[in-house]
């Protein structure tokens, strides 16, 4: 059964050529918005596992992206958020992260890409394009991590059987979860320890004790 989703941006280019590259790797675009009010209506109406969206579009009711990203992981909880953007600011980055997004994919990266993020946000994975994890590297090497929210327990253990080699899928079937439910799970511990990608984890994980 192929993966559902639904892609917004206010540029009918990318749609449109957004909405190929999904189709022709197999992936169900089950409909399309322009922007951020239409979006959220066809959330309502069509179910999908993924939501494509760009961080700014023309909104009546939504302040801004953030406002977007936050708003549509807390309605719908259960769809991976992907957000399509030129930004590379390490802070904005970090914003979109920590407000809910699965993923983000730079605007400039090859439209074939997008299948790949897809399918790595719908198994739980957190996904960012090449350079824009090139940009959160750059910045965490002159920043200090700091947190001050502990973890809950069971944050705690899905962060370590997950850096002990286990995949989200096995992680799910042991506890007895959904793997989405282990996902967001994942992804609250990742953003109070401060660690924005996988690659991260494990050491961030060493560092602080978890393992």
């Amino acid at each position: 059964m192929s993966l559902k989703v639904i892609l917004a941006d206010d540029h009918p280019l990318v749609a449109i050529g957004g909405s190929l590259a999904l189709r022709t790797a197999g992936i169900n675009v089950v409909a399309t918005a322009k922007n951020a009010d239409e979006l959220v209506q066809l959330l309502r109406e069509h179910p999908c596992d993924v939501v494509i969206t760009d961080f700014l579009m023309p909104s009546e009711s939504q302040n801004d992206g953030l406002t977007l990203i936050e708003n549509v992981t807390r309605e719908f909880p259960d769809v991976s958020l992907l957000v399509l953007t030129m930004i590379d600011r390490a802070s904005a980055l970090h914003a979109m992260l920590a407000r809910g997004a699965a993923g983000i994919v730079d605007k400039r990266s090859p439209m074939d890409e997008l299948a790949d993020a897809v399918r790595a946000v719908d198994a739980g994975e957190t996904y960012l394009s090449e350079s824009l994890l090139h940009a959160l590297n750059e910045a965490e090497k002159t920043a200090t991590p700091t947190t001050d929210m502990p973890l809950s327990p069971r944050e705690s253990d899905v962060i370590r059987m997950f850096v002990s080699g286990l995949s989200l899928g096995e992680i799910a079937e042991r506890e007895g979860k959904s793997v989405k439910t282990i996902s967001r799970q994942k992804r609250d511990a990742m953003r109070k320890l401060g660690v924005d990608h996988d690659s991260l984890l494990g050491q961030y994980a060493r560092d602080h004790g978890l393992i």
